[in-house]
């Protein structure tokens, strides 16, 4: 792992821990009661973390990499709304369940659209290499 991954990766854990500990301190009904109902939320939500793990793995970090730094994104999301200050609503200050799902459903829709490109750059390269030898073989001298 190259010295810039590993100090982001410090950072993630440090501010990880910081999220976990605030999360912990508050009270004990911080988890809001949510649907799974599609909402622009959730959309949202599902959306920023397809582009997290995208953009991380098009920066060449390891798909765990880009799992873990999206999902941690999205976990000090939730634990930031805890104590949002814009949100005047109390029923909506809180950790949502339903919301670290579509995160996760965002990173696993990247993931599976980073695998299928990958497949196919492999066999494009396959197929280019099988034709670029059959047309020399063809012009060539006997």
């Amino acid at each position: 792992m190259n010295p810039l991954k590993l100090k982001i990766l410090r950072i993630f854990i440090i501010f990880f821990t910081v999220q976990v500990s605030i999360s912990l301190a508050q009270k004990n009904d911080i988890i809001i009661q949510d649907n799974w109902d599609q909402t622009t939320d959730k959309l949202a939500h599902s959306t920023t973390s397809f582009g997290l793990y995208y953009t991380l793995r098009y920066f060449e970090f390891s798909k765990f990499e880009s799992f873990t730094a999206a999902a941690l994104i999205g976990f000090s999301y939730e634990v930031y709304q805890i104590n949002d200050p814009r949100e005047t609503d109390s029923d909506f200050r809180g950790i949502s369940i339903q919301d670290m799902g579509y995160n996760v459903l965002g990173i696993l829709s990247a993931y599976i659209f980073d695998k299928a490109i990958s497949i196919t750059k492999t066999n494009l390269k396959k197929y280019q290499a099988a034709n670029k030898k059959r047309s020399r073989d063809k012009y060539a001298l006997k």
